[in-house]
C-alpha cells in the first residue's frame, strides 16, 4: 500500500444574483471574486474555470432573470485553500466547497503500486515453493484484480483503491491510499 498527500484540490465556487431587493450583479461578484483570488496568489486565468452558468426567470415585478455561475478552482496545497476560504468568507455571498482531491502523478503511482504487488507475489511464491522442495520459474499468468471481482481467498497483495480522505480544519488532507491487487501464477519445478 502507498499513501500520498493530495496535490490537486478542486474547489467548487458558486456565485448567485440575489433577490430583487439588494440585487448584486453577477459581474460585480465576479470582479470581487477575481480580486480576492488574486490577492491570495491565485492565477485566475490558469487555475479558475467556468463550469456552468444558468439563469432562471422568476415571477418578479421586473421580470428579470436570476443568474447563477459555477466555477472550479484548482489548488495545490491546504495552506492556499485556507487563504482562499478566508478571502471568500470576507467577500461574502459566495458558496464554496472542496469537491474532490487528487494527485498529479496518480497514474504513475498506481503503476508503481502494481509493480510492487507483482514483486511481493514473486517473493511469496518463492517462499511457498521452497516449503515443498520446489522453486518457481517464469510467470505464466498475470492479472490485475479489482475489489469485488474475486472471492476473498484469491485476493492478493494490493487492490487499486483511490479512496479519498477528508480534511480537518487547519490540518493537511488525509492521504490518498493506493493499493493494487494482482493474481500471478508461476511455473514450478523441482530443484
Amino acid at each position: 500500500m502507498m499513501e500520498v498527500v493530495p496535490d490537486e484540490i478542486y474547489v467548487k465556487i458558486i456565485l448567485r444574483e440575489k433577490d430583487q431587493r439588494g440585487k448584486t450583479e453577477l459581474e460585480q461578484q465576479e470582479k470581487k471574486l477575481f480580486q480576492t483570488l488574486q490577492k491570495v496568489g491565485i492565477d485566475v486565468k490558469k487555475d479558475l474555470a467556468v463550469r456552468n452558468m444558468a439563469g432562471n426567470r422568476y415571477k418578479l415585478k421586473s421580470g428579470a432573470m436570476k443568474l447563477r455561475k459555477e466555477y472550479v478552482l484548482l489548488l495545490h496545497d491546504v495552506n492556499t485553500l485556507d487563504r482562499v476560504f478566508a478571502g471568500l468568507e470576507q467577500m461574502g455571498g459566495v458558496e464554496a466547497e472542496v469537491e474532490r482531491v487528487d494527485h498529479s502523478q496518480i497514474e504513475k503511482l498506481r503503476r508503481e503500486v502494481k509493480e510492487d504487488a507483482i514483486k511481493v507475489a514473486k517473493e511469496k511464491a518463492m517462499g511457498l515453493a521452497a516449503a515443498i522442495g520446489q522453486s518457481i520459474k517464469e510467470a505464466i499468468y498475470i492479472r490485475e484484480e479489482h475489489w469485488g471481482g474475486m472471492a476473498a481467498q484469491y485476493m492478493s497483495n494490493v487492490a487499486l483503491d483511490a479512496g479519498r480522505g477528508s480534511a480537518d480544519a487547519g490540518v493537511d488532507f488525509e492521504k490518498i491510499k493506493l493499493q493494487g491487487t494482482v493474481l500471478v501464477r508461476f511455473k514450478l519445478w523441482y530443484k
